[in-house]
């Protein structure tokens, strides 16, 4: 029995030799196969084997990788589960499921599989580096800085790691040492590919308004890498963000003619074909995108603001049920807006409430509130500047400057509409040249003048206009500083029910108005900018209007004839048509301007009176606005 039971060992040691002699030049055939560029053959093998029952790391983890590299992310889950399960000390199953949970946004489960793959290899400095990679996705940004710093340390060679080192610093406005990284791997010799650097050194450069060198990279990148989709996404970002926004569709388009498979490439274009007006366009790129990647929340977000996806069911449904569960805020925060502006289409006022309140909740997490800060600024710019006399002389030989004041979702963009209609206007938008002349401004320092450099700079940009109209609302803080220096210039204050613009305010997703997360600091900010500009219409009523927006869209004929009238501008019925108007609109109303005026949103407060509970109660105090309550 003992020389029997050697030779069954004897046999069954051959056979294991030979099944793993057959895997091994299996996994080397489908090797040799990726590298030739035949995926599908590959795909065969691995699928054969696995099916076959044959069981090791190597097959697991490379055809998980093709997996995911082919976006069958469920199938490459089951195999790195599977992998995980068999070889648990192993570390790089760990940190490609981790990857793919990035992708797909469960960043729980993908941080847990990090932090056990640095357990299990503290030295492992690309468990290191996907762990940063998940903190910068979850914008803890100061977190993926420290944990990209352990990367590097770990391995300081690894010009990837540094990359994304200059990426974080990028993020927090550090620009000058996130170039000098990028200029330091631009000459490293052994960097053979260099175009990511480029990339990202243009985004740099960007941000810190450096545009023409920005521009200056990115087309030297298209010119030598030619097939190099992000360089021509990053191009249309830089014109859209100089308001070019014909040669920012161009180079969209040119980009989708490259890589046809990138689904930002479509997002981008759906954002430039909504401020370009084209509607119709814009939803139809959003909804390529999202057949792409159903989890670009952005484009749900975007698109809800003017379409109910009432022919769209499935994305609908995915859009109401998605689990908020692991999704960063930024993501939560867009699906809860969007969800919250379908409720609001479907009359489903309480739903809508609901997700709005949820939505500024978590941004009320990230944006600190602004209010006081700019209350203090308003209070300070008076003290400094008001008098009650009237300084200003106009001077015709001077551009007309018009100055659009008052607070956001005020009909400002319909009002900056109307006016561009005539020919002679140029629409600055909100652009932030006189609150920045007057953050350095000493007026006890003699012969300055904010005017001249406020002139200097917008003829850099249409030298041959003749009427500006500058429609930073913020700046109704600065009348009295209008009023003294800024000759040949008007002032419209918009104003509308207060109640209707605090809802507005509440339900849009603003990035840049920190106070507009919360109704009681939107209240409070609204009576403090309609108390000092009672002040100021009263001083000041030769060159100021105000505009009412409730009676606009109620009588556009009649009111915005008397607009016309005050600004000594010949008539025409065109004024009454702003929808006709093709300008580039970049504000929250871009979609709203498109249709011709209406007064369906007035008195739309009433819908939403129970979230509205702290504005009601501050403005039945107020002897000026307390009617709105009743109307």
């Amino acid at each position: 029995m003992q020389g029997f039971g050697d030779n069954k060992s004897r046999n069954s040691n051959l056979a294991k030799r030979d099944k793993d002699s057959f895997l091994k030049n299996k996994l080397d055939l489908a090797k040799n196969f990726l590298i030739s560029g035949d995926v599908l053959q590959a795909k065969k093998i691995y699928s054969r084997l696995v099916n076959e029952g044959f069981i090791s790391y190597d097959l697991f983890f490379s055809y998980a990788f093709l997996s995911r590299n082919s976006s069958n992310f469920k199938l490459a889950k089951e195999l790195l589960i599977r992998s995980i399960s068999r070889y648990p000390t192993q570390v790089d199953h760990y940190i490609l499921l981790a990857e793919i949970l990035r992708v797909e946004k469960d960043f729980a489960k993908a941080q847990e599989l990090l932090l056990t793959a640095c357990k299990i290899n503290p030295r492992n400095s690309n468990s290191v580096y996907n762990l940063s990679l998940l903190y910068r996705d979850l914008n803890n940004i100061e977190e993926a800085l420290s944990t990209i710093n352990k990367a590097i340390k770990l391995n300081p060679n690894n010009y990837v790691y540094n990359l994304l080192k200059a990426d974080l610093l990028k993020d927090i406005s550090k620009f000058k040492e996130s170039e000098l990284i990028l200029q330091k791997l631009y000459s490293d010799k052994k960097i053979e590919d260099k175009k990511d650097i480029l990339l990202m050194l243009s985004t740099v450069k960007r941000l810190d308004s450096n545009f023409k060198e920005s521009e200056k990279i990115l087309l030297d990148i298209i010119k030598f890498y030619p097939k190099f989709g992000q360089a021509y996404l990053n191009l249309s970002d830089l014109y859209f963000d100089k308001k070019l926004l014909i040669k920012a569709k161009k180079i969209a388009l040119e980009g989708i003619r490259i890589e046809p498979d990138v689904p930002e490439m479509f997002v981008n274009l759906g954002v430039i074909c909504r401020n370009l007006g084209e509607i119709n366009e814009s939803k139809r790129y959003f909804l390529t995108a999202l057949s792409m990647n159903e989890k670009l929340f952005k484009c749900y977000n975007d698109l809800s603001t003017f379409y109910d996806f009432s022919d769209h069911p499935k994305e609908l449904k995915y859009l109401l049920n998605v689990p908020l569960d692991g999704l960063n805020r930024q993501d939560i925060i867009r699906i809860c807006f969007a969800r919250a502006n379908i409720y609001h289409s479907q009359k489903k006022f309480t739903n809508a409430s609901k997700n709005y309140k949820l939505a500024n909740d978590f941004k009320s997490k990230i944006y600190s509130s602004n209010k006081n800060l700019l209350i203090e600024k308003s209070i300070k710019i008076k003290k400094d500047f008001f008098s009650e006399k009237e300084f200003n002389l106009n001077n015709d030989k001077n551009p007309e400057l018009i100055f659009i004041v008052g607070m956001p979702r005020s009909g400002s963009t319909l009002l900056e509409t109307i006016l561009s209609i005539n020919k002679q206007v140029y629409d600055l938008g909100e652009i932030e040249v006189l609150p920045d002349i007057m953050e350095n401004f000493d007026f006890l320092v003699k012969d300055r003048d904010p005017y001249e450099d406020y002139i200097k700079l917008i003829k850099k940009l249409a030298p041959q206009a003749k009427i500006f109209t500058d429609k930073n609302l913020f700046n109704y803080m600065y009348c009295p500083v209008i009023d003294k220096y800024f000759s040949n210039s008007k002032i419209i204050l918009c104003l509308r029910n207060p109640l209707d613009n605090i809802l507005s305010i509440y339900r849009e997703n603003f990035i840049k108005i920190p106070f507009s997360t919360n109704i009681k600091e939107i209240t409070e900010m609204y009576l403090h900018h309609y108390d000092l500009m009672k002040i100021y219409s009263k001083t000041y009523t030769n060159n100021l209007f105000i505009y009412n927006y409730d009676n606009v869209v109620s009588n556009p004929s009649v009111e915005i004839k008397k607009i016309i009238d005050w600004l000594g501008w010949e008539w025409s019925e065109e004024y009454t048509a702003p929808q006709n108007n093709k300008r580039t609109v970049f504000t929250a109303s871009s979609e709203q301007v498109r249709n011709p005026i209406h007064s369906k949103s007035l008195r739309g407060w009433k819908k939403y009176t129970n979230l509205l509970e702290p504005a009601l109660e501050i403005i039945s105090n107020n002897r000026d606005l307390k009617k709105f309550i009743t109307q």
